[in-house]
């Protein structure tokens, strides 16, 4: 096992749903849109569906998360798809930076060259990202490398996923669903209670849906900002039908084939 340990191991988080879509009278399950935010206790998932209905949990590993929700129509992730190769950075990441001027350009922080994943400790892999990007490694970074290497292994195994999975980030959707980069940080109550009132402007339900998170799991495992994070992919998701927008519009691939653009939805795009 690469890169710093998960202190849950596989099985201890129960997945609980609520609100499941069910088959239409032609026996046709409503086509679905799911959010991933990730979380000290695994992935936390939200996913909202075309009738209405919805559902939640936490899962410890992404496969069992995949393997949930696969016949999702889209489904959007809030880490990196495709990575950075040597010294350039990521021309997803530098666009989004820039439209979360000012305020919550620091939100987004570089992907890390994909040498990293094979580091075992922190101080191999910053010295792989100093030889290899001319920059060091960031401990919030590092702390990120389990996940970063279970969606990658999951995209190059899945065909499917690269159809569906598409790397999206929360300041980047709330930013394009309501006219700029959120004023206060996601950890204040302030930036809570702005989320929030965002949110249940375009999806009633958000306020429940975060009750019900906090209820089921300990904040040890899930975080507030957490369930909220993924709740703005899911809207996001749902929004754009899955067809959503990205940075940049046409992409680019990194050396395994994988897509590196961030996806989003444009409020004012969507009224035109």
């Amino acid at each position: 096992m690469h890169g710093p340990k998960s202190e849950y191991p596989i099985g201890l988080v129960p997945n609980l749903g609520y609100s499941t879509p069910a088959p239409d009278h032609s026996g046709r399950v409503p086509a679905s849109y799911t959010g991933v935010d990730g979380c000290r206790g695994g992935w936390v998932a939200v996913t909202l569906a075309a009738d209405g209905s919805w559902r939640s949990g936490i899962y410890t590993r992404l496969q069992e998360l995949w393997e949930d929700h696969e016949r999702s129509q889209l489904i959007l992730i809030d880490m990196p798809i495709g990575l950075a190769e040597g010294s350039e950075g990521r021309l997803c990441d530098s666009l989004a930076r820039n439209r979360l001027k000012p305020g919550r350009a620091s939100s987004i922080f570089p992907a890390p060259v994909r040498e990293v994943l094979e580091a075992d400790e922190y101080a191999e892999a910053n010295r792989l990202q100093r030889q290899l990007s001319g920059k060091g490694l960031s401990r919030q970074t590092w702390g990120l490398v389990p996940k970063i290497r279970e969606l990658d292994g999951l995209m190059q195994r899945s065909g499917q996923a690269r159809v569906i999975v598409r790397e999206s980030h929360p300041e980047l959707c709330f930013a394009e669903l309501f006219g700029g980069p959120m004023r206060h940080s996601k950890r204040e109550e302030a930036g809570f209670a702005e989320r929030m009132s965002h949110l249940g402007g375009i999806w009633p339900h958000a306020g429940q849906a975060v009750a019900e998170l906090l209820e089921r799991y300990p904040r040890r495992i899930a975080a507030r900002d957490d369930i909220v994070d993924a709740i703005v992919l899911a809207v996001t998701a749902w929004l754009s039908e899955g067809l959503p927008e990205e940075l940049p519009a046409k992409g680019d691939i990194d050396r395994m084939g994988l897509r590196r653009t961030i996806s989003f939805v444009n409020a004012a795009g969507r009224e035109n």
